[in-house]
């Protein structure tokens, strides 16, 4: 098979971001290609982060590269992983978003380590088995907009520990969604883990007026 230099590689991705969507098939079988001539991973992510930074004046292409960054790393559908190993991040907190009016700290950190402990106490896992689970789910997702925070702050932190834990649907088997029954103790129990851990609380949406 011909090899894919890095700089083919490139410019090959720079015309799909400029042709239309990259989170797609068709983008998945260059990388492929490029993999099986020889290409590395952790090329492939840093060509991918420089075609990010080309395209960081125009939103959408900004975009289109970043989906193709999600697939080298593995953080796309199943059906469009080109290498195994999905890569991981530090999280941390004091993430800051903004669009024109409004902005949010997000404490990316902080909220997936109060959803694992939130898994030990409501869904009886060690905490070794909620690390990984978390760590390896969506939620674990580095955000880079606005729209991404929105996304991870729709639902009831307590919600997306029991998906965690119990699968698509849980409700359905009598699982509770959501802390109405008991949000007293629900209450005391998160000041406890937050004050014993030093973990922030998730996010906080301002105003810029």
């Amino acid at each position: 098979m011909e090899k894919i230099t890095d700089p083919e590689l490139f410019e090959i991705l720079k015309r799909e971001i400029n042709e239309g969507d990259c989170l797609t098939e068709k983008v998945s079988t260059i990388l492929l290609a490029y993999k099986n001539s020889g290409g590395e991973q952790e090329n492939a992510e840093k060509l991918a982060e420089e075609l990010a930074a080309a395209f960081s004046a125009d939103e959408d292409l900004h975009e289109r590269a970043y989906d193709i960054f999600d697939i080298v790393t593995g953080w796309c559908p199943p059906g469009l992983k080109v290498w195994e190993k999905k890569k991981r991040w530090s999280l941390t907190d004091g993430m800051r978003f903004e669009d024109g009016e409004s902005g949010v700290e997000f404490n990316h950190f902080s909220f997936c380590e109060f959803i694992k402990h939130t898994m030990v106490a409501y869904a009886y896992m060690s905490y070794e088995d909620t690390d990984e689970k978390v760590m390896d789910s969506f939620l674990a997702y580095v955000p880079r907009s606005l729209q991404h925070v929105t996304f991870f702050t729709s639902e009831l932190d307590f919600h997306w520990a029991m998906l965690l834990a119990h699968g698509d649907m849980y409700w359905t088997r009598g699982i509770p969604s959501n802390c109405n029954g008991f949000s007293e103790e629900h209450i005391r129990w998160s000041a406890g883990i937050r004050q014993k851990y030093h973990l922030k609380e998730s996010y906080n949406y301002y105003d810029k007026n």
